[in-house]
Formats: C-alpha cells, structure tokens, sequence
C-alpha cells in the first residue's frame, strides 16, 4: 500500500480550484508503489494523477523530475506530463507536503513477461535515452556507485544476525564495483527504475507509458539498461529481445557493450543494498510490502560469476 497520506473528496475539490482542469467527478487512492501517495481523480476535463510527495524525495529534486517528464512528453516519450496550476507552478502544497497533478496513462503493466515485451520496453528505453540527451538540467545519483559504501554503512552491523558472510561478500563486490566502475561512458539524464510496474503496455501489447521518474537522475546509459535487464530478463530469449529492441534505436559503443557485465553487478548491487535497507528499517506497522533481498543476492552472485 504506497497512501501514506490521506484526503477527503472535500479536500480534492478545493485542491482543484487551483487548476483549470474541471470539476471533481471521483477519486480513488493507488495501492500500488512504495514512496508517495497516488490518486486518480476523475473531471470534468478527463482523468489526472494526483501525487503527494512523501518524505523520501527531496523537495529541491522535485524541478528535475517534473522537467524531465514535460521535456520527454514533449518529445515523444509518452509519460506522465505536469499540469501547471493557475499561477504557472508544477507544484502546489496540500496537506503541508509537496503535491503534484499529470496527465492520466492508459495501459497497464505486465505480470508474466515474454519477449516480446522485452523488445519492446528495449526501444522504449532507447527512445528515452535519445530524447533525453539535451535535456539540460542535472541531478547527481543518490544510488549510484559511490553512494553504495554510505548506504551499507547504515546496517552492516545488522547482517551478520541476517545471514552468515552476507556482509564480508557485499563488502567484497562494492571494493570491486568502485575499483572497475567506468565514468567515461555515454551518459544522460535516465530513467534508473525500469521495472514492469512502471512500464504500462496497450492491448496490442506496445508500450503505452513510462511512469514513476523519481529516481531519475544523470547517469551512464548502459547502467540505465542494466537495471532494465536485471529487472525484465530471466534467460537468454529475453536479455537477446531487450538488446535488440534497444539497439534497433540507438546503437551501443563498444565500450559500452564491454562494460555492460560490470553495470550487471553494479544494478544487481544497488538493488540488494536497497531491499536491505528497507528491510530493517521500514516500521514494523507500514503498509509497504517489503520485497526480498535473496532475489538481487542471486542475480548479484550470478552475474559476478559470469564476469
């Protein structure tokens, strides 16, 4: 369950004297996702997201995240692009927190993946990687490599009641990470959660939206793809329909290409430091499903493996 704040039908209504999108027909909360509370309000004008911005994000990222949408909605990427309330701002405050309203995408995503969803979320990424390559705002990678040691530092001395040698292993493979880690690489601003909740397909089963741009931030491409195999690729068919569905769009050099084994491990890391993390910290009471960490252990273990 991902509403951590709640707001009445009288809320939303006053709320919305604030844009010109129409008046409220209905609204329903979104269960699903993790850091922010979602709604899908229904005007007069059509349908809208209403999102609340809970505590994780940092308000001063907020400008690089709605940019970006708007700059890729504006050049054919088909995701969530802001509305502007009645005095030009992206956001306006609603219930002492951050609140933002988008168009609405139709689609939903996929539960069983087959490859050709995978082609097809490779040249969606490809396209977004193209689109995004003058957008001209920045933000640093809170996740990325160098930011592994930091975030392992705030529950190592949990791991051993956890599990035997877990903290020696990842300890191990971040000291390999920050020694072969790559900064010369072709980068840009990325999407860097390519997971299949946030990739919406129609019935024709084409892509049809790319949603949840809060991790975004300016980072090498083929670590953008990276994330999209460890999340979307379970076997040979799959990662060869999501390299070729990206490549039909946007070649890859051939360093990226020799440095794609290395972003694996360091996908598969960030992942498995992530679900730890949340593991022992997110309050026993939450309504957050937490997912498992032994799923990115695996695919860190394989990967290094296949090295």
């Amino acid at each position: 369950m991902a509403v951590h704040t709640k707001v009445t039908k009288e809320e939303i209504v006053s709320h919305l004297t604030n844009y010109s999108i129409g008046a409220l027909i209905d609204f329903k909360e979104i269960l699903e996702g993790i850091d922010n509370s979602n709604f899908i309000l229904e005007t007069e004008k059509g349908k809208f997201i209403l999102t609340i911005f809970e505590s994780r994000l940092e308000k001063s990222d907020l400008p690089f995240f709605l940019n970006l949408k708007t700059y890729l909605a504006k050049n054919g990427i088909c995701c969530p692009r802001p509305i502007l309330d009645n005095q030009g701002s992206a956001t306006i405050d609603l219930k002492g927190k951050k609140s933002a309203i988008t168009t609405f995408l139709y689609g939903k995503s996929v539960t069983k993946i087959s490859a050709n969803h995978c082609f097809e979320v490779g040249k969606i990424l490809a396209k977004l990687h193209l689109a995004a390559a003058d957008f001209e705002m920045s933000r640093k990678n809170d996740l990325g490599v160098d930011r592994f040691r930091p975030l392992f530092s705030k529950f190592e001395h949990l791991l051993d009641d956890y599990q035997k040698n877990l903290r020696e292993e990842i300890l191990e493979n971040i000291n390999f990470l920050e020694k072969s880690w790559r900064l010369n690489l072709p980068s840009a601003a990325a999407h860097l959660d390519f997971f299949p909740d946030n990739i919406f397909f129609d019935e024709n089963e084409k892509v049809s939206g790319v949603i949840d741009f809060y991790f975004a931030a300016n980072e090498a491409l083929i670590y953008d793809f990276a994330v999209a195999v460890t999340a979307w690729v379970d076997d040979e068919r799959k990662f060869s329909a999501l390299f070729q569905g990206y490549e039909e769009i946007r070649k890859f050099s051939e360093e990226e290409k020799d440095f794609l084994k290395i972003a694996l491990v360091g996908s598969s890391m960030r992942f498995l430091l992530t679900r730890l993390h949340d593991m022992f910290f997110t309050p026993k009471d939450s309504f957050v499903t937490i997912k498992n960490p032994q799923e990115y252990l695996e695919k860190l273990r394989f990967f290094r493996s296949h090295l």
